[in-house]
């Protein structure tokens, strides 16, 4: 096919094995279309003949103007939705700014006027007031304190006394206790409500311990402060005298702050981690069962003897270890990432949670002068969250290359 174009028309030509067929289209000066269609064969001989005038009443002059109408109904309809992604976007992150500021700004709305439950924070106006405040000796009430700990975090939180006696006007002391039951360091940070809701206006915290973040070692024991007074007015509050209440309870509840608090965060930081080339999942561990010197402790840890000791004496629960310790990672060329040698001696009980689960359960059975390596799955180490002082990442083997200086 072959196709011409001119100043008043189209031409268009066709040609088969046999026939020749033009088409061509003109624009007359009176505004008509002429269609004229001619087929010949290979002689030139004319085998039909077709033409087609179009009135110019038939005919849209004016093409280019509707062209023009749909595009711009095309670009307005485009900006109408990129306007519509530009609204929901802002509108989203508007909500996350908001969802990220509600948590402080809900505490700072708590703290100064007691909604919810949430002692009054204590400002400079109050220490004037604290020194002349007078007692309201005809009205005692009994402060009782409790204390709990989120799913997950390790920890032992009670309160040191279980209540207080005391009246409106005059200050107490009291103290919480923690302990990290488990082998890592943990982190964690705490949030209180006072009960019933209307007493937490007048439940003023002088020194507390709560919204700081509190670091404890494996084992690790902290005695934490409450230095309040319950402000005078509490007497002439008519909710609280239309209840007659005389038992005021405090609340405590401790949250790891390095626990994931969502399946969408640790998603996140599953993410991060490939992206890094960090692992996600935990690696394998095989144990070496044709290596006479191997001790098999169970599928999780083995231990590799290099030297025995004495077998007079041995590590079992409750005894107190003196030990060298060299601690590395198999899997990364034996990378040192902590050791005792050339210092002083690491000393531990045995059997009681002090050090990681894998060292506690390899370490057991040794005796005194013996040197042992312990190898460890990362189960049996630091987990999915690795050891951030000494540059562990989550989901690695670990081992500890260990000499036993004394039992006591």
């Amino acid at each position: 096919a072959v196709v011409s174009t001119q100043s008043t028309g189209l031409c268009h030509v066709t040609r088969d094995y046999h026939v020749t067929s033009t088409a061509a289209l003109r624009w007359t000066k009176s505004g008509n279309v002429n269609l004229l269609i001619r087929t010949v064969d290979n002689t030139n001989t004319c085998l039909g003949l077709l033409s087609l005038s179009v009135p110019r009443r038939y005919v849209n002059t004016a093409p280019n103007k509707r062209a023009e109408y749909y595009l711009r109904q095309h670009g307005l309809k485009q900006k109408r939705a990129k306007d519509w992604i530009m609204m929901s976007v802002s509108i989203l992150l508007l909500m996350l700014g908001i969802s990220a500021a509600a948590v402080p700004l809900y505490k700072v709305f708590c703290s100064a006027t007691g909604y919810g439950g949430t002692t009054k924070k204590h400002n400079e106006e109050d220490n004037a007031k604290v020194k002349t405040m007078q007692p309201v000796d005809w009205r005692p009430v009994k402060v009782s304190f409790t204390a709990t700990v989120n799913p997950g975090l390790d920890w032992e939180f009670i309160p040191v006394q279980d209540s207080v006696a005391l009246v409106p006007g005059e200050t107490c002391l009291a103290f919480f206790t923690a302990k990290n039951n488990s082998s890592r360091v943990i982190t964690g940070i705490s949030t209180y409500n006072v009960t019933p809701f209307e007493a937490g206006a007048y439940f003023n915290k002088i020194q507390c311990f709560c919204f700081d973040e509190q670091t404890l070692n494996p084992g690790e024991e902290l005695d934490m402060p409450v230095f309040f007074y319950i402000d005078p007015e509490f007497v002439l509050d008519p909710d609280l005298i239309r209840i007659k209440c005389q038992n005021v309870q405090l609340h405590y509840t401790f949250f790891d702050t390095d626990q994931e608090s969502s399946r969408f965060s640790q998603l996140g930081k599953d993410v991060t981690a490939f992206l890094k080339g960090e692992r996600t999942s935990p690696p394998e561990f095989n144990v070496p069962t044709e290596d006479s010197s191997v001790v098999l402790i169970n599928p999780e840890v083995y231990r590799q003897v290099k030297r025995k000791g004495y077998e007079k004496d041995f590590v079992e629960k409750g005894v107190t270890v003196v030990c060298h310790v060299t601690g590395f990672l198999p899997d990364d060329d034996k990378k040192v990432f902590w050791s005792t040698k050339g210092g002083n001696p690491f000393t531990y009980k045995a059997g009681v949670g002090s050090v990681i689960d894998g060292w506690d359960e390899g370490v057991m059975g040794m005796s005194e002068g013996e040197i042992s390596t312990i190898y460890m799955s990362s189960n049996k180490g630091y987990g999915k969250i690795g050891n951030r002082s000494w540059n562990i990442p989550g989901h690695t083997n670990i081992a500890f290359e260990i000499e036993i200086l004394a039992i006591r």
